[in-house]
């Protein structure tokens, strides 16, 4: 409970009832409530109403006051900024509006945009700004570089604001460690892993005899940072964890080690399931999973029985296993011919479905573009339940843009375009790089075409994605929007679509510095 709080609730007591115990502070902030307490003209309530004002105006600047002086001081002076301040009067309105009212989008665009004029925010939203950071997590990437010296400085009297915004790189406190909560021991890890990756391998270690399955599992991710041959002995060694969740934990790691003892182990297995069939006028590759299974795949965490609800058989089943360690050049080597010639090749298998999610995952953990369009072109495939627009995202952005179109044409559900376009907003917020003029243009005149649809006023997908989408359009396409037939969607949408147009408009005239595009 902050002072503030404390406070309101001693004074609901009753002065009258209980004499309340004045909050105490380090810093300039302790002497100014020490100063108040200290008037003797002043009455009880009339001391208690100037102690709540002086806590309201720090505790909205992030300041958390501690409840007895610190060994340190708390409260020191801010360090002069290192860059002009956007102050102006009509940008500050147009911030602020975006800030309380603007899409998640805008608010990401607008950090872009004061960064790119060469500014840092106006002292007055930064708290603000740095409140909506610790809830919205796509703010992250893009505040560091606006909020300046005054914003750190604000940031580092709230530890809310601090850990989230991890303005520092420093090493957290051991106390995050031996007596953290679960995520508190992870994020310590984690910057243990940046700092000294063999120390936080090493500590993970010692603990996981300690620790509940949950915990180990959740550690152990943390590998992923710095990931390198070095882990491999411990992850060999989790391979044999008596919980599934950490067994798969670590396969996922192993995986990604092109040199690991695992992925040459599940090589030569897959590669032993090959076999060549010869007809009159050429030879054929064909593949067939093991009859039985081996109990030595125990040790590699490879399960005997598929889970409850999957589709696979048996013997898919263990393919699947085998096959999805591998990457995916080593099948257009074995196989001879590029990714089209592959997805040709496993469509004749009657193994295609485990071999499609095999090579899904692969595709997950090392991003191709001709791969991503072989399988791609290759959809829908009965029983394989996954998310193409996840493989399209993990592309440079140069790539994504025909993966989306070629997705949204091969779809016949109008649906799919809300949907698309949602992804494209969260994309673009992730990465900060605008449609290209020639995609943006495209996905305009299938959006127009859409809303030409009299059942477009149930299409919600669409009503929500629009206002984010706003944003990710090239400043010369943004009066094509104010074009679109919007009567299609109803007055909220409308609403929200023009006031993100508008908010931009008067962003780029305050912040002239052009969106950025392919």
């Amino acid at each position: 409970m902050s002072a503030l709080e404390t406070l309101a609730t001693q004074l609901l007591i009753g002065t009258d009832r209980r004499a309340p115990d004045w909050p105490t502070a380090a810093g300039a902030c302790g002497v100014l409530l020490a100063q108040i307490q200290a008037d003797p003209s002043a009455s009880t309530e009339t001391t208690a109403l100037r102690l709540a004002g002086a806590l309201a105006v720090c505790t909205a600047a992030g300041f958390c006051p501690a409840p007895a002086p610190a060994s340190q001081p708390l409260f020191s002076s801010c360090p002069a900024a290192t860059r002009p301040t956007a102050t102006e009067p009509e940008c500050v309105a147009i911030l602020r509006a975006i800030l309380d009212t603007g899409t998640d989008s805008m608010r990401v665009l607008a950090l872009q945009q004061v960064n790119a004029a060469g500014y840092d925010l106006p002292p007055l939203l930064l708290p603000r700004t740095l409140a909506l950071a610790v809830s919205q997590r796509e703010l992250r990437a893009w505040l560091p570089a606006v909020i300046g010296e005054r914003g750190r400085w604000l940031a580092r009297l709230n530890p809310a604001w601090c850990a989230a915004l991890r303005l520092d790189d420093a090493m957290p406190d051991l106390e995050y460690w031996e007596h953290g909560t679960l995520e508190h021991r992870a994020q310590f890890l984690a910057a243990e892993r940046r700092h000294a990756p063999a120390a936080a391998r090493e500590r993970l270690a010692q603990t996981l005899s300690e620790t509940d399955a949950r915990g180990r599992a959740r550690l152990l991710a943390e590998l992923a940072s710095g990931l390198s041959a070095e882990d491999e002995a411990l992850l060999e060694h989790c391979l044999r964890d008596r919980s599934q969740e950490v067994r798969r934990q670590a396969v996922a790691l192993l995986t990604r080690l092109p040199e690991s003892g695992y992925r040459a182990r599940m090589t030569e297995r897959v590669a032993a399931c090959f076999s060549e069939t010869r007809t009159r006028s050429r030879s054929l590759l064909t593949i067939e999973p093991p009859s039985s299974f081996d109990p030595a795949w125990t040790a590699d965490a490879i399960e005997d029985k598929p889970p409850k609800g999957e589709p696979l058989g048996q013997r898919a089943w263990w393919l699947y296993q085998l096959a999805r360690a591998l990457p995916l050049d080593w099948w257009t080597a074995q196989l001879g011919g590029d990714p089209v010639a592959c997805v040709r090749w496993v469509k004749r298998s009657d193994w295609e479905l485990a071999l499609l999610r095999a090579w899904f995952e692969a595709l997950a953990r090392s991003p191709s573009l001709t791969w991503t369009e072989a399988l791609l072109a290759r959809l829908p495939v009965a029983d394989l339940h996954l998310d193409p627009l996840e493989l399209i995202e993990r592309l440079a952005p140069s790539e994504r843009e025909g993966c989306w179109i070629a997705l949204l044409d091969a779809t016949r559900s109008g649906d799919i375009l809300g949907v698309i376009l949602a992804r494209i907003a969260q994309t673009w917020r992730r990465d900060g790089v605008a449609l290209s003029s020639s995609c943006a243009q495209s996905l305009l005149d299938r959006i127009a075409q859409h809303l030409r649809d009299p059942r477009t006023r149930q299409d919600y997908s669409l009503r929500r994605a629009l206002p984010e989408w706003i944003a990710c359009l090239p400043d010369a396409l943004l009066d094509a929007a104010t074009g679109l037939p919007l009567d299609a969607l109803d007055a909220a949408t409308q609403a929200q679509l023009w006031a993100s147009v508008r908010q931009r408009q008067r962003l780029t005239h305050y912040l002239p510095t052009g969106h950025a595009t392919l």
